[in-house]
């Protein structure tokens, strides 16, 4: 006897169906599970068995064979539990397997469901493959709610699935309320006293999405610039928390309170990081840090206390926006469109651009400490910014007595920025500035006399690599969309340009 039953496995963030096959034979009592499944999958034999007696039924004593299929395809987790209990308990009664129905969901040994990591991506790959009901764990219904066009049915014991099957009992529809996790505290630029310059430069990078690197002595203010950057940032589609929503639930970060991403992610991981942990990988593959900042904000807080290995291995994920992986003659896609922000001090001791501090630093140690913030990596960031004290004057100030620019005023900037790039890539392969190739430069970046002749001398000037004179050119068209101009001037190219003096101090 015979039944196919329809389940998922989870490639990097993508979800594909799997086929589990159940056959019951005469002979010598085994069970065995084939189809290249992991240790969890191969120990789920010793959980289904006491699962399915515990729930009343009766569990043969028989030749059983489960075959995951696509055999070829490596599997992993304790979501194949339902599917393979389900299937044997409908061979015993003799019952035919639903149609369009998917099961998944892990099984205590008395017959419960708990819940699983990576449900939405694999009822996203369930829904391509055709499939209108899927059987969960209830504490993973409202995370799969997200996905529309399915049927989502929460079930908590094995014993509810099999009366729902059997058509003894009914496991109503969910219907999620889509709720987020609220914002830890209510971060605003306006809180930020002074540093008014540094605000229009994170506008500017905001609005093209523009790698940044904050310079300057501590405590100065280069870590609250950061932090209030998703405030700037234009809220999440549907489709955007979709995609961050399934990062986030393949790697485990999803709460039963919070199982929904609806916040653009800041993401600031420690010095000590490995490269594993930021790229991600491992022997099963997860999201790294990267990954995890998928459309927000990847912060790199003290650059120069990085290995540099790590830095190094940043390039292609960010300018390719995505981590490609290869296990098992397998590549695995983990996408990282992402905004990279990085914060160093000028000097070892941070004292360098200090008027009231002395630098204690050697000129050796100062070329060292150049030399790691002057690598690719920090070659493939476009903007460059100086970031110095505030005034005593500013602090003496009431609060109500400063005029500063709030977060609410800096969205509307980068939200008319955006709208005009959205409607000039329309059919591009790119949706921000920051991300035009050479024929994109060509074709809307089109330069003037003047202008060509202030970035020739600035090339020669300023020592600029090819790839930064490009950058500013990317800037400056940024800056312009911000003007609501559509030719580029010399005003934007000498604002952008300002935003490479710190790497022309560091070569010079």
């Amino acid at each position: 006897m015979l039944i196919r039953m329809s389940t998922a496995a989870i490639a990097g963030v993508e979800g594909y169906p799997v086929t589990v096959e159940t056959d019951i034979s005469r002979g010598m009592p085994e069970f065995a599970i084939v189809g290249l499944g992991d240790a969890t999958i191969r120990e789920s034999v010793k959980r289904i068995r006491p699962a399915i007696r515990n729930s009343g039924y009766i569990f043969p004593v028989e030749r059983l064979t489960v075959n995951l299929m696509p055999a070829a395809r490596p599997k992993e987790g304790s979501h194949f539990d339902l599917p393979i209990a389900v299937s044997i308990i409908l061979l015993m009664e003799e019952w035919e397997a639903p149609e369009k129905t998917a099961f998944l969901g892990e099984l205590s040994l008395d017959g419960r469901i708990n819940p699983v990591r990576g449900v939405l991506p694999m009822v996203i790959g369930l829904r391509r493959a055709g499939m209108r009901d899927i059987i969960l764990p209830r504490e993973n219904a409202e995370e799969a709610s997200f996905v529309k066009d399915v049927r989502i049915r929460g079930a908590s014991t094995l014993e509810e699935v099999i009366a729902y099957v059997e058509g003894a009992r009914s496991l109503p529809v969910y219907r999620g309320s889509k709720s987020g996790k609220p914002a830890a505290e209510q971060l605003d630029y306006v809180q930020v006293i002074g540093q008014e310059s540094v605000k229009r430069a994170m506008v500017i990078g905001a609005a093209g999405r523009h790698g940044m690197l904050l310079m300057g002595s501590p405590g100065c203010g280069k870590t609250m610039m950061a932090r209030r950057l998703p405030t700037i940032l234009p809220s999440m589609n549907d489709e955007e928390q979709m995609e961050v929503t399934a990062i986030y639930s393949v790697a485990g970060l999803l709460s039963r309170e919070h199982p929904i991403v609806d916040q653009r992610p800041f993401r600031s991981p420690h010095h000590s990081i490995t490269l594993t942990g930021m790229i991600g990988g491992g022997a099963k593959p997860r999201p790294g840090e990267v990954s995890l900042a998928h459309r927000g904000v990847l912060f790199l807080d003290e650059m120069g206390e990085f290995d540099m290995r790590t830095i190094d291995s940043l390039r292609q994920p960010v300018e390719e926006g995505c981590v490609r992986i290869n296990r098992n003659l397998t590549e695995l896609v983990f996408p990282s469109q992402v905004m990279v922000v990085v914060a160093s001090n000028p000097c070892k001791c941070g004292n360098l651009w200090d008027p009231r501090r002395v630098c204690t630093c050697s000129q050796r140690q100062l070329e060292s400490h150049r030399r790691r913030l002057a690598g690719p990596f920090s070659d493939r960031i476009d903007m460059h910014i100086r970031m110095m004290p505030v005034d005593r004057e500013l602090l003496e100030q009431r609060a109500e007595d400063r005029k500063g620019l709030t977060s609410a005023q800096m969205r509307s900037q980068v939200e008319g920025a955006r709208a005009i790039q959205r409607s000039r890539y329309a059919r591009e392969p790119y949706s921000f500035n920051s991300g035009l190739d050479e024929s994109g430069l060509e074709r809307y970046c089109a330069l003037d006399r003047e202008c060509t002749a202030m970035l020739s001398a600035a090339y020669e000037k300023m020592n600029l690599s090819m790839r930064g004179f490009h950058r500013i050119i990317r800037v400056a068209r940024t800056i312009a969309d911000l003007d609501g101009q559509e030719q580029i001037g010399t005003c934007h190219i000498a604002e952008a340009l300002s935003y490479r003096t710190v790497e022309t101090e560091d070569r010079n």
